[in-house]
């Protein structure tokens, strides 16, 4: 399936542009995220300050089922002051 990928910030770094388009073999959020880790080098279990989004909601919740053409964000968290 094609899932539309977005990373802000420094999360950028991992995939070749900020929005990328990918065809993706699995079902769920996990299993997406799994991947990502494999092909791409990002572990958010590494990251305390990533948020992640399914089409623009927050979601920690990770067994939530993907669709095609659904949106994933990788966020960090912005503190301001």
């Amino acid at each position: 399936m094609k899932i539309k990928l977005t990373a802000i910030g420094r999360f950028q770094r991992y995939f070749p542009t900020r929005t990328s388009e990918l065809d993706f073999p699995g079902t769920t959020l996990a299993e997406l995220l799994a991947w990502v880790r494999e092909q791409y080098g990002l572990d958010v279990r590494a990251h305390r300050n990533i948020r992640i989004t399914h089409n623009s909601i927050m979601v920690k919740d990770f067994s939530v089922l993907l669709n095609d053409g659904d949106r994933i964000g990788f966020i960090p968290v912005v503190a301001g002051g």
